[in-house]
């Protein structure tokens, strides 16, 4: 598949907004069973830029991938990051749209309102599929949690969607109305861990977006140790030897998922 050059000024905010056209596919559809001729239902108008990339490319299909996806540049495109495609005939006029059934929407394309830290935005982007859970448990590991009490000052405790009981914590912000929030506590995560009843896991709701994230006490705690550890070597500047390259210079590894491998969207402002 071939997306155009450049980063286009804006991408579609989800899949198509009709179905695909039922019955007999139209003569000249070229795509799979959801590809649609320009002027039938379920065709989505590309947006300028896409029109523009088409002159440039005849007789193409030109992917749209949504904005979220950050892999690395020669990394290939994931299937799920793909809204869908528009094919260009043999003058470069856009004829024909295929969506992806396989796309997950990303939280713009959800429509959610933009996350109030980094730890909100990580709740997002696993709850979409954007982001690995290992990546948030270490993103979560040593932040700094609003955790829901109950009506005696307890740590509250619900049943996450699973039925697996944990307590439901939430990122802090001071543009969070205050007045419309439950009785909560803020404090670190290593704090919360320790008083964390037996048997509880620790579930990480959205402060902007209509979702939560499960995580585990254990998968917390080894994501802890694993930051600790990269502290402990970048202070005493003790990084392990790296696996010689081809050209005789020396790699230097780095534990998994540390700040400089997480997505923009993870980065705290320096």
């Amino acid at each position: 598949m071939t997306s155009p050059s450049g980063a286009p000024d804006h991408e579609p905010d989800g899949p198509a907004d009709g179905p695909a056209a039922s019955g007999p596919r139209p003569s000249g559809v070229q795509g799979g069973p959801s590809a649609v001729l320009r002027g039938q239902p379920g065709f989505r108008e590309p947006p300028e830029d896409y029109v523009e990339a088409a002159k440039a490319a005849p007789d193409h299909w030109l992917s749209v991938i949504d904005r979220h996806w950050t892999g690395d540049e020669d990394e290939p495109t994931p299937p799920w990051a793909v809204l869908g495609r528009w094919r260009s005939d043999t003058e470069g006029d856009i004829v024909e749209w295929e969506e992806n059934a396989e796309y997950r929407p990303s939280p713009d394309a959800h429509g959610w309102a933009p996350p109030v830290s980094p730890v909100d935005a990580a709740v997002q982007l696993v709850a979409t599929g954007y982001a690995s859970e290992d990546l948030f448990a270490l993103m979560v590991a040593d932040a700094e949690v609003a955790v829901c009490l109950d009506e005696v000052g307890g740590l509250a405790v619900t049943d996450a969607q699973d039925g697996t009981q944990a307590v439901p914590v939430f990122p802090p912000s001071p543009e969070l109305d205050q007045n419309r929030l439950p009785p909560h506590e803020t404090m670190l995560v290593p704090d919360l861990l320790d008083r964390l009843p037996e048997g509880k896991e620790v579930l990480v709701l959205s402060s902007s977006a209509p979702v939560g994230q499960l995580v585990t006490a254990s998968a917390l705690l080894a994501a802890r140790a694993e930051l600790e550890e990269f502290a402990r070597l970048e202070e005493a500047d003790a990084w392990p030897s790296g696996l010689t390259a081809g050209d005789g210079s020396e790699t230097t590894p780095r534990p998994s998922g540390s700040a400089e491998e997480r997505p923009e969207f993870f980065r705290e402002e320096s």
